[in-house]
């Protein structure tokens, strides 16, 4: 835009490039210069908040930034690695936490866990979008190699976990917050700037929850994710953005073996691009394994040498503090052992005057570690991971010799014994060890957030410029040649997983495969079970090293309303008049009442690898909803309560009045479920949980009570519709005011206020006989249409005889006409007893 005294041009973050013409005029407000200078001077000022890459580890974590070179951020302790460990700290002798919650991050809390490993945190990342009934979180605490006590989450499902410290329960994704805040601090006191954004690595195999839970994190931390970056990709840019020319493609094999994770990607790079053609691994495999199984055999060694028949009792009965730090110290020991191994024949893992026998003899580890020793501990890890990789290379059709380079990155990959395995499959002159194992993840994804930001250093010169610039307006500088020749110019992600969608009958249906381009989308259609069906539920699952697992339900409700609309257009059509009017023969049924209706469902995965689903009614545009799945928290556990309600009710003796009752309070309550999980945060509303959960157990009471809200409404709708005329004015507007609220209490009333509301309505129509003869009859009629249609006439005439009474007729005539009717009765009661309180089954699922 034009000012006063020059060119001022904005970014979207706030920032001002401007060029000002300065002669002795008055100082623009936010632009400083010298007054008084009959000078030009170009001033080029760009306010805009950094970003920067974070490799959040298992074990450590890195921060680092590009400028015109990759540089890593060192913490608040002058360290390129922070450790991801997390305490929360107490009062001394006391239980209950400070008033503001005092958590520890990084060397400091790692130093703490000697003293405290209960309320310790490590290698949280292995949690993150965890179940407490996955195979592997069962094996952690049934091991005890975790001190900390891990739960179901009280707001949430067995497909949650919470780690409780002292005595309040916290998810992965609020611990992972807090290693992430303190990145995101010493980031901005490192820079001397506001970090905004940033590119968040991930593994490769990290599925939907685990991907939206280190979202979660870092929402929670204040952080804004440009992308979610597979962890092989971003040590594929560190490696090999400089060194691919825009003519020229390397196919390459990232092996990434870190604390906590095993991940394998192939890439094609080209001038800038990054195609991933396939992705493996296990999520279960890292550093923090060996460690443990080198911790195995150091003990049984010891046991051993002091005749000790269960060590790891042995271990539990000595005094806590001791316990608490013979642990922490003998994981620190091992894991040094092992680092000393890559470079060394031997070592020697020793722990000295800790641990005391019952005549308070000093118990010493004292154990030497050869290489060989060491080689043959691991072996099953590593041909475990070599047996992946060939997997992957027969998953996407790719033989050994299509690989160009295998890039050997995460600490475990400097193993002697690993690389040597590695160069056995591929050869030698194919492998290459990272310069900087454990700093190439954050500098991948440092490189990609620069690429990513909207402002950038010119290589030529160092002056931010417009990331829109084609060459630098201060030095010429060619900036569209060189992104593309020495940039990360594109990715193109893959699926990690297969996705599946659960149909009816048990079956699987294939929507989307693993190894598919990202981002991606697939609709499918199909049926519903039945032609009277108004819920919808929806279940979604992953293949994962060939186990199923669950990645969340949709739900999606069809009202009275959306029907009723329906059915006007149908008999429009039928008729041959208004909107739905046939037109000869090209006219299109708006649908067959007969048959079930149809479902639309989008699975959309976006490159980052987070899932969204979508579901419509074809022939109802008005009932369809999007979201992203639930994931074992609070809106999860309430759909399974009201999954279970629909299982207790179809098991249950109960007619059509009380499935209509449950799926009426099933379409409301399914509202309010979507609304559970705050879509920022991951946060529980609190009061949105308890009003749905209060409304399952409501419905749940009034069923068997053999109480139905819905049923009394439809009564009370179908009396004023047909008969509205025999009854009072005054009398219709009480009885429309008392429906509307018990429709109220059934939307957000107790158990009681909906009795109340529901006693008030009916108490009316007690009052009204001819009312509830009219309506008994009428009940008939339409049970005789459906079952015994020669029976209807008489019901017919009855209601005729008595809606027909006039004013002018006498005493007698009344009389006759309503006795009449009221010799109807028993043979409708007949009837109604005999078709209308057959079982009633509630239909949720879908077929193809």
């Amino acid at each position: 835009m034009n000012h006063p005294y020059g060119r001022l041009s904005y970014n979207k973050h706030g920032g001002i490039t401007a060029t000002i013409e300065v002669m002795k005029v008055p100082e623009p407000r936010g632009l400083s210069y010298k007054k008084n200078f009959n000078i030009f001077i170009n001033v080029r000022t760009v306010y805009m908040s950094k970003s920067i890459g974070i490799d959040l580890g298992t074990t450590n974590s890195v921060a680092a930034i590009k400028k015109v070179h990759t540089e890593i951020i060192k913490n608040a302790e002058g360290e390129e690695l922070t450790p991801s460990c997390v305490t929360l700290q107490f009062k001394k002798g006391l239980i209950k936490f400070f008033s503001k919650e005092n958590f520890v991050v990084g060397r400091h809390a790692l130093e703490w866990l000697k003293q405290d490993p209960a309320n310790t945190v490590t290698a949280v990342k292995r949690l993150m979008g965890r179940s407490v009934n996955d195979p592997e979180v069962q094996k952690i605490i049934k091991s005890r190699r975790s001190a900390n006590s891990i739960v179901t989450h009280s707001r949430g499902t067995e497909n949650s976990l919470a780690i409780v410290l002292g005595e309040k329960e916290f998810t992965p994704e609020q611990l992972s917050a807090k290693i992430l805040e303190k990145i995101h601090r010493d980031c901005e006191a490192y820079l001397g700037d506001d970090v905004e954004y940033a590119v968040i690595t991930v593994p490769a195999y990290f599925n939907d929850k685990q991907k939206h839970a280190t979202r979660t994190a870092a929402a929670l931390a204040g952080i804004k994710v440009q992308r979610l970056l597979p962890e092989p990709t971003a040590a594929a840019i560190s490696f090999g953005v400089d060194n691919v020319e825009n003519d020229d493609a390397r196919t390459v094999l990232v092996f990434d073996f870190g604390g906590g994770t095993f991940d394998i990607s192939v890439l094609t790079i080209s001038g800038g691009q990054f195609i991933e053609q396939g992705k493996g691994g296990n999520m279960w495999m890292g550093g923090e394994d060996i460690d443990y199984k080198l911790i195995d055999y150091v003990l049984s060694r010891t046991s051993e040498e002091y005749e000790i028949e269960d060590i790891h009792a042995f271990i539990n009965d000595q005094e806590t503090q001791v316990k608490n730090r013979f642990s922490a110290e003998l994981k620190r020991v091992v894991e040094q052992a092992k680092i000393d191994l890559s470079d060394r024949e031997k070592t020697t893992v020793e722990l000295l005057g800790l641990l005391k026998d019952s005549d308070g003899d000093l118990v010493d580890i004292d154990v030497d570690l050869t290489r060989d020793k060491f080689e043959e501990i691991i072996a099953p890890v590593v041909e475990g991971a070599m047996g992946l990789v060939k997997k992957l290379l027969e998953q996407i059709h790719f033989t050994t010799d299509i690989i160009d380079n295998v890039l050997l990155v995460g600490g475990s990959s400097r193993i002697p014994s690993v690389i040597r395995a590695v160069k056995d499959i591929f050869g030698e002159e194919k492998v290459l060890l990272h310069k900087r194992p454990m700093l190439a993840i954050a500098e991948g994804a440092a490189i990609l957030s620069h690429r990513l930001s909207d402002a950038l250093e010119c290589p030529g010169c160092g002056v931010q410029v417009s990331q829109s610039e084609k060459s630098c307006p201060d030095c010429g500088f060619d900036l569209d040649s060189h992104m593309i020749s020495h940039s990360v110019y594109d990715i193109i992600h893959s699926a990690a997983h297969d996705y599946h969608i659960c149909l009816d009958n048990g079956e699987k249906y294939l929507l989307i495969e693993k190894n598919t381009p990202l981002p991606c989308e697939r609709t499918e259609r199909f049926r519903l079970v039945h032609k009277y069906q108004k819920l919808v539920n929806m279940k979604f699952v992953n293949m994962v090293n060939d186990e199923e697992e669950s990645i969340g339900d949709l739900w999606l409700g069809i009202d009275d309303s959306m029907r009723e609309k329906l059915y006007e257009k149908w008999y429009e059509w039928e008729s041959g008049s208004g909107e739905g009017a046939k037109e000869e023969d090209s006219g299109e049924k708006p649908f067959d009442p007969e048959s079930p209706l149809s479902v639309d469902v989008t699975l959309r995965i976006d490159e980052n690898n987070l899932v969204e689903v979508a579901a419509s009614i074809v022939e109802l545009p008005d009932a369809e909803i999007s979201k992203t799945l639930s994931r074992g928290k609070a809106d999860e556990k309430l759909f399974i309560a009201l999954e279970e309600l629909i299982n207790e009710t179809n098991a249950g003796d109960y007619d059509s009045y009380e499935t209509t009752e449950i799926t009426s309070r099933t379409i409301m309550i399914i509202s309010d479920i979507n609304k559970v999980i705050d879509d920022h945060t991951g946060e529980v509303i609190e009061p949105v949980y308890e009003l749905a959960q209060r409304n399952i157990e409501t419905a749940r009471k009034l069923v068997s009570e053999g109480i139905t809200c819905q049923s009394l409404i439809y009564y009370c709708e179908h009396v004023l519709q047909r008969f509205g005329v025999l009854i009072p004015p005054g009398e219709r507007e009480r009885i429309n005011k008392k429906k509307k609220h018990l429709e109220d209490m059934m939307l957000r009333g107790t158990y009681q206020e909906n009795v109340d509301a529901y006693e008030a309505l009916d108490k009316v129509f007690d009052k009204s006989p001819m009312i509830s003869v009219l309506m008994t009859l009428e009940k008939a009629v339409d049970l005789c249409r459906e079952h015994e249609p020669a029976r209807s006439a008489k019901f017919v005439g009855a209601i005729h005889s008595l809606t027909s009474i006039s004013d002018d007729e006498g005493k007698d005539a009344v009389a006759a006409k309503f006795e009449k009717a009221m010799s109807c009765l028993p043979e409708a009661r007949e009837l109604i007893a005999k078709y209308d309180n057959i079982k009633a089954k509630i239909y949720k699922g879908i077929t193809k």
